[in-house]
């Protein structure tokens, strides 16, 4: 045999002894590459639909607990059948309607069992009334199992027959000291929030949200959804084992929910198959609301194996020129670009940012690889920033509206309250006194009374403007409560007490802008009682000076101010 096909045929048994291995190798890395990114990937894309699903629901849980808080609709809800608290009532759930995302409400009265609805078209602003729910009808069970249950917050997705709806309903109680009175809250339509939270993912992940029973509460295919659920009992349910067809998946589902509400910051995953693939499944808990956000990523779409199927005609080439060649060729073309798309999906998984020379290592498949790689990790940054960013506006702007009184714009009692407790230690610290002003309009529920809340509004808002004009740019004012405002000035003294006071006293006096029924000014005073902080007196003492010195002004024939001396 000569000497070349020797050779020749010692290259094909070199070639297949050490293409073999090599190939069960490089299969075994791809392999353990793609499972640590498509677990990285899972617990990032976990907590970004996370993020994402509460970011809507959150608003209306926070607006639905608000309207539940609602003075105006407790002290109706125990006397329904008064029609100037109904009136109120109605004004108030009309103005909350108008701050829901889909603008409607429902409300239902424990002690009558009506039933109350409008609509984003408004079709029910002259008699919101719909029906009355009966104990008796399985269609409103779910209304007497939500009191039964005794939880303040359920969200629920169910079809209204009655009101020839299917929302995902946020259910909040409304109570007081004696005991629940009835049940608020508002709908999101189901359509439009599946479409936004589970409806734009990438081919190969597929996000659902299930309940503590495992029951589907929103899914892309709405015929996988349980509606309903807290009326059903055990196995009518539409679960999560319709779309885990293997005992041990369901089981390691299982083990993960009753893990996670003892760790819900963190992200579970696990191998699970559907529909006879193979998916990477990660489970969060949505403490807020009691679900489970899963979301399933196809490997095989995602990142496929096949992309690595090149390779082997990049050792064969190599192999068959050289065994110096392919060992270069296999450092240079497959080993090196390998090992910084690791250290990427490390960056990513860390937080990172993947360096941007990246998407040009490489070639073949695996640039393509590296390029898919580097586009998709910018998508994941810039969708994360986008997310944080909003987060943050949507935090602030809640803040803000938890320190701000809506009515005059002045800080409520909660925001004049940690603001005095920062002043009055500041001024501690620097030896120096703040003064306070406690103001209350004279006559107020008379005017309320007699010309109609509108004008009490009115009065309100006219005295908050005076004053702002009246302050100095660094004192502050709240509206404390009512009808009663709190103005801080710091530093101060007894004599720009008294000339704030009485500047104050006198615009009010000429207010010519609030009217009456007829149209006629109104008269409008207000009553001052002030004080000056003593050293190393506390926020508590300050105002209950302050609140004495109020009362003195009062008893003096109100529409003057008195300073609480020592």
């Amino acid at each position: 045999m000569r000497l070349r096909l020797r050779f020749q045929l010692l290259a094909v048994v070199l070639f297949l002894v050490t293409a073999v291995p090599v190939w069960f190798a490089v299969r075994s890395m791809a392999e353990t590459i793609v499972t640590q990114w498509a677990i990285r990937y899972a617990e990032k894309q976990v907590l970004y639909d996370k993020s994402r699903l509460l970011q809507p629901i959150m608003r209306e849980v926070a607006l639905s607990r608000q309207m539940a808080d609602s003075s105006i609709l407790k002290d109706w809800a125990r006397d329904p059948d008064n029609p100037h608290k109904t009136r109120l009532a109605m004004a108030e759930l009309e103005r909350f309607r108008r701050h829901f995302q889909d603008q409607n409400y429902f409300l239902a009265l424990l002690s009558n069992g009506k039933y109350f609805h409008n609509n984003q078209e408004n079709d029910f602003a002259t008699n919101p009334w719909r029906y009355t729910l009966d104990p008796a009808l399985a269609k409103d069970a779910w209304f007497y199992n939500l009191i039964e249950q005794g939880r303040q917050t359920h969200i629920n997705v169910n079809p209204d027959p009655e009101l020839g709806l299917t929302k995902l309903w946020i259910d909040v109680l409304l109570s007081d000291e004696q005991g629940v009175l009835g049940v608020v809250g508002t709908g999101l339509n189901l359509a439009s929030f599946t479409e936004n939270v589970v409806g734009l993912n990438a081919p190969g992940i597929t996000n659902l949200i299930i309940n503590h029973n495992g029951a589907i509460q929103v899914h892309r295919n709405h015929d996988l959804i349980d509606f309903g659920s807290i009326n059903k009992a055990p196995g009518e349910s539409n679960t999560i084992d319709l779309i885990l067809t293997r005992e041990s998946d369901r089981r390691a589902i299982d083990a993960a929910m009753a893990a996670l509400p003892h760790q819900p910051d963190q992200v579970i995953t696990t191998f699970v198959h559907v529909d006879g693939r193979r998916h990477l499944a990660g489970i969060a808990y949505l403490a807020e609301i009691d679900w489970y956000e899963i979301t399933l990523l196809d490997l095989e779409v995602i990142l496929p194996l096949s992309e690595f199927s090149g390779i082997l005609i990049v050792y064969g080439l190599a192999l068959l020129l050289t065994l110096l060649t392919f060992n270069h060729a296999l450092n240079t073309f497959v080993l090196s670009p390998l090992a910084k798309l690791n250290d990427a999906v490390t960056a990513v998984a860390n937080g990172q940012t993947v360096p941007t020379d990246l998407q040009y290592i490489g070639s073949g498949e695996i640039g393509r690889l590296l390029r898919h790689f580097t586009e998709m990790a910018a998508t994941v940054a810039e969708s994360r920033n986008t997310l944080e960013n909003r987060v943050q506006e949507r935090t602030l702007a809640l803040e803000l509206l938890t320190r701000t009184d809506p009515l005059t714009g002045l800080l409520n009692r909660r925001g004049m309250t940690e603001r005095m407790q920062e002043e009055l230690e500041r001024a501690r610290r620097e030896n120096y006194q703040i003064g306070i002003l406690w103001l209350d309009m004279d006559g107020f529920k008379e005017i309320n009374d007699r010309q109609g809340h509108p004008a009490g509004d009115e009065a309100l808002k006219h005295l908050a403007g005076i004053i702002k004009a009246a302050l100095r740019s660094y004192d502050l004012a709240s509206r404390w409560g009512g009808d009663e405002f709190l103005i801080m000035m710091s530093p101060a003294d007894a004599e720009q007490l008294q000339t704030l006071a009485d500047r104050i006293m006198n615009t009010l006096r000429k207010c010519a802008s609030v009217n009456d029924l007829q149209g006629r000014p109104v008269r409008l005073s207000v009553s001052i009682g002030g004080c000056l902080s003593e050293s190393e007196e506390s926020l508590d003492s300050l105002l209950h000076r302050g609140d004495a010195a109020l009362y003195k002004a009062k008893a003096a024939g109100r529409d003057c101010y008195r300073l609480h001396a020592g």
